[in-house]
C-alpha cells in the first residue's frame, strides 16, 4: 500500500513516532481520537530526551501513550467510552493499565511487541475483565515499519549489542529485524532525519523481502 492510502489517523500517529526518533528518543507515537474520530491528543515516547509538546520527559514513565492520555482533562473529556487510543507499538504493562483505567474502551496498535506488549493483561484479573475493551492490532501495512524503527533504535542505544528487546521482536518479525540490523550497521538513517516518515515507509517497503502489503494473508 502506498503511504497516501494509509488512514490519516495512522499517518499522524507515525509522524509522532518519527518526531520522537528525530529528537533522540524511542520511535513510538500515540494518538487519542474522540467519538467522531477527531484527533484530540498526541504523545511521543520521551524517556530519553526532553521532547517538544510532551507532558513528561526524561523519565522511564514518559511513554507515548502516557503523554497522550495525560492531555485529557477530566473537566472537558467527561465521557471517554467511545474514545480510541492509537499506538505505533503494542502498549507495555504501564500503558495498557493506564489505558484501561482512563475510561477509554478502544485500543488500536500497529505492531506486536513480544518483549513488553501487554494486551494479554485483558481479562487477567476480575478488575481487568470488568470493562468491555475492544483491541485491534497489529496493522498489516504498518507493523514492519514500527518494528524496523524500534529495533534500529534499540541497536543504536545498545551500540549494536543484542538485547532481549530486539531478539524477541525479531522472533515475530524476522525480516524487519534483519533489515533494522542491516540499516544500523550501514548507519542508514543517520543522514535521513530530515526526511518525512512517508519516505522512511517507502524505504522499508522497498527493501523488505516480504512486502508490507503481503506480510499477512
Amino acid at each position: 500500500m502506498e503511504w497516501n492510502g494509509i488512514p490519516l489517523v495512522w499517518q499522524e500517529c507515525f509522524i509522532e513516532a518519527w518526531k520522537s526518533f528525530q529528537e533522540g528518543s524511542r520511535p513510538i507515537g500515540a494518538l487519542v481520537t474522540d467519538a467522531e474520530g477527531t484527533i484530540i491528543a498526541r504523545g511521543k515516547s520521551a524517556a530519553f530526551n526532553d521532547l517538544t509538546d510532551s507532558v513528561i520527559s526524561n523519565n522511564e514513565l514518559a511513554l507515548a501513550e502516557i503523554n497522550a492520555m495525560l492531555k485529557l482533562d477530566n473537566r472537558i473529556h467527561t465521557a471517554r467510552q467511545k474514545y480510541t487510543l492509537y499506538s505505533t507499538m503494542e502498549p507495555c504493562p504501564l500503558c495498557f493499565g493506564a489505558f484501561y483505567m482512563s475510561g477509554m474502551r478502544n485500543l488500536k496498535f500497529a505492531a506486536k511487541d513480544k518483549w513488553a506488549g501487554s494486551t494479554n493483561l485483558k481479562n487477567a484479573t476480575p478488575y481487568m475483565s470488568f470493562k468491555p475493551i475492544q483491541i485491534e492490532g497489529p496493522n498489516v501495512y504498518l507493523e514492519q515499519l514500527s518494528i524496523v524503527l524500534n529495533i534500529f533504535f534499540d541497536h543504536k542505544i545498545q551500540a549494536g549489542n543484542p538485547t532481549p528487546v530486539s531478539d524477541r521482536m525479531s522472533e515475530d518479525y524476522p525480516e524487519a529485524g534483519a533489515l533494522a540490523r542491516k540499516w544500523y550497521e550501514e548507519k542508514r538513517l543517520d543522514d535521513k532525519l530530515h526526511l518525512h516518515i512517508s519516505e522512511i515507509y517507502a524505504l522499508v517497503q522497498n527493501e523488505l523481502t516480504v512486502p508490507l502489503a503481503a506480510a499477512k494473508p
